[in-house]
């Protein structure tokens, strides 16, 4: 099969294989002559509300850690720490952290829409690096005689491959793809008119201000004055408000008055209309407003709560799609998945996550061990058997049943003694075989 010959240009590469040269920051139902019809799609990142907005995605994926886990019949989870997937995710390659790699994959995702990296196997076939790939030189081909995928991938300087690599070896993460199914599009096209209101508003402020001539107040008064005398009066106003005299109290003479400037409707109207685009933006993005530095609707006291929004309307999306996207690229049987822990996100609300562990104890949800496991403390004796209140009984019994129950022999519970157990350890332990007992 013979492939066109590619080159260092995204647009060459396109116009190669077959794709129309697509223009970033149009919107998904513009027509293709948009630009002849006297549309502007403006910029289609230099805007620091998009940039919180991908910022606020790209630095939380990078702070949670992607793992292994194997399923069991039984649906028990294990995590799988020495296969050669784990080993890839800790270290996707030898000049970048996991940190580094997940953080410029998810930039990339929501700057283009797509998101690439190629992968190095070993001798027994199993990928044991990750290189990301831009975006803007890394074009999908689909062969018209077999359907087959391949990637063309342009310039990397730690990637020496310059021909069509097929799609096993590419992990290819990509959003909504209205126009073509291997194409991604980011949210920033939908966007545009509310960027566009966003940096015309900054602009004009930043003009405004660099050349603005209007004062911070007047001085009025009924005389009629000359020039020499308002000049005297300028020279002692400035006086006694500029420089090291700022802040003094100006005494001025001719029945003078001051007269403040305040912010007119216009000015108020023109913050409103900012605002608006701020949401415009970050409802596009599924952000919460207090993560792009709007607090009018956030506080410090509802953390738990904030996150829970966003993993159930944005990042919680993301995650599953990363995460379907890897098990994809590493090929992994149905038993096997890679999964990001969330928790990392409630790492400083201590208080909410303590509780949750207590009353995951307390619901026999976990033992005492596990629970101890997820604060990074170790195990103690006789922490690895759940356990519960025992006057808790199902709710469907009858009173005749819980009579029987009742009258019924307790269950003797023997633990292990161990004899090297110190005196502490060896009460607690007679304390909890008495419980038990009842």
């Amino acid at each position: 099969m013979q492939f066109p010959a590619l080159n260092r240009s995204v647009k060459a590469v396109r116009k190669a294989l077959g794709f129309p040269i697509a223009s970033s920051g149009v919107p998904v139902d513009w027509p293709f002559n948009w630009w002849q019809q006297g549309n502007n799609a403006g910029s289609s990142g230099k805007n620091i509300t998009t940039q919180a907005c991908i910022s606020a995605y790209a630095e939380t994926m990078a702070i949670l850690w992607p793992a292994h886990y194997r399923y069991s019949p039984d649906n028990e989870k294990t995590r799988v720490r020495n296969s050669a997937v784990a080993k890839t995710l800790r270290h996707p390659n030898p000049y970048q952290t996991r940190s580094d790699f997940m953080l410029n994959l998810v930039s990339q995702l929501f700057t283009d829409g797509n998101a690439y990296a190629i992968g190095y196997r070993n001798e027994r076939e199993q990928i044991t690096e990750m290189h990301l790939l831009q975006p803007g030189t890394t074009t999908p081909y689909i062969d018209p005689e077999t359907k087959a995928v391949f990637y063309a991938i342009g310039s990397n300087p730690f990637v020496s491959v310059d021909y069509l690599v097929p799609a096993r070896d590419i992990l290819h993460v990509k959003l909504y793809t209205p126009r073509h199914p291997l194409i991604g599009v980011s949210p920033i096209v939908n966007t545009v008119m509310a960027m566009a209101a966003n940096n015309a508003i900054t602009a004009h402020q930043s003009t405004f201000f660099n050349n603005m001539r209007r004062p911070s107040g007047v001085l009025s008064s009924d005389m009629e004055l000359t020039a020499v005398q308002m000049t005297q009066l300028r020279t002692a106003w400035d006086a006694q408000s500029k420089d090291l005299n700022s802040g003094g109290v100006p005494i001025l003479g001719y029945g003078m008055k001051w007269q403040p400037m305040s912010v007119n409707s216009q000015d108020a109207q023109l913050a409103q209309a900012f605002n608006m685009s701020v949401e415009d933006i970050a409802r596009a993005f599924r952000v919460p407003l207090p993560l792009v530095g709007d607090l009018r609707y956030g506080t410090y006291n509802n953390v738990e709560h904030l996150i829970s929004t966003w993993l159930s309307m944005g990042l919680g999306f993301v995650l599953e799609h990363i995460e379907l996207a890897l098990d994809k690229f590493f090929d992994l049987a149905d038993n096997d998945n890679i999964e990001f822990d969330p928790d990392t996100l409630l790492r400083t609300d201590f208080k909410g996550r303590i509780e949750g562990i207590t009353k995951g104890i307390q619901g026999g949800l976990y033992t005492i061990n596990e629970g101890r496991s997820r604060e990074g403390l170790p195990k103690v004796a006789n922490g690895d058997t759940p356990m519960l209140q025992q006057q808790m009984v199902p709710l469907g019994w009858t009173e005749e049943q819980a009579r029987i129950a009742a009258a019924a022999e307790p269950t003797v519970v023997d633990p292990v003694i161990d004899e090297d157990e110190d005196e502490a350890t060896r009460a607690a332990t007679n304390f909890l075989r008495k419980t038990l007992n009842g």
